[in-house]
């Protein structure tokens, strides 16, 4: 069974940095959206055990995309959320009443990264890192 995952990311390096790392998970089907419009309509199409967003993105951010989803009746109302953001103060303290269920940091910390999508997936997971 596969675990289907949307990631909504605009910058080309952190699709490319999200697909890497998760290249051993045989099991997950990856989807992306360029855009907060694009992962807005996969998202009202589409099923997903998992979706991450981009905070920062062209058409709709993704606390948007995020709060439309969960104030509607979608298929993912309810579905766990990375919000990805390279803004610090979102960090610090985020928002009372947050749409995601996990806020991470960009750039993407690899072992971070493959920790949380472990836990969610309930999956234990070791992870190797390189000391090289």
């Amino acid at each position: 069974m596969k675990f289907r995952i949307l990631l909504a990311e605009d910058d080309e390096v952190t699709q490319q940095i999200v697909r890497s790392l998760l290249s051993d998970f045989v099991e997950i089907d990856l989807t992306v959206a360029a855009n907060g419009r694009q992962a807005l309509e996969l998202a009202l199409m589409q099923d997903f055990d998992l979706m991450i967003f981009d905070q920062n993105m062209p058409f709709i951010n993704g606390d948007r995309v995020i709060r439309h989803l969960r104030a509607g009746n979608s298929a993912n109302r309810d579905t766990k959320v990375i919000r990805f953001t390279a803004e610090a103060e979102i960090l610090k303290q985020p928002a009372t009443g947050s749409t995601a269920d996990v806020i991470m940091p960009k750039p993407i910390r690899g072992a971070e990264f493959i920790s949380v999508i472990s836990g969610i997936m309930g999956r234990p997971r070791e992870v190797e890192i390189s000391t090289a």
